[in-house]
């Protein structure tokens, strides 16, 4: 069974309208390849959650993850917001 893991490190201001405390928070991405989809999902979601937790930060709220057919298997991509 072969995987591809990749890591997209994107960090995206957050808008105005964020409350005060959110100034120390940012939005951080990450991509993840699988045979399944639900290999691709998992892959994403570990990759923005090592991106943030080795930033020193912390994950808040849920990974919102969107899913698109590949040449073979499925890719993923997750955003999830990251605070300290």
């Amino acid at each position: 069974m072969i995987q591809r893991f990749a890591i997209l490190a994107a960090a995206l201001t957050l808008t105005a309208a964020a409350p005060a405390y959110a100034a120390e928070c940012k939005l951080f991405g990450g991509v993840g390849n699988g045979l399944t989809e639900g290999i691709a999902k998992f892959m994403s979601e570990a990759a923005v959650r090592n991106v943030i937790e080795n930033k020193g930060l912390k994950p808040t709220g849920e990974a919102k993850v969107t899913c698109t057919a590949a040449a073979v298997g499925s890719e993923c991509s997750a955003r999830q917001q990251g605070c300290k």
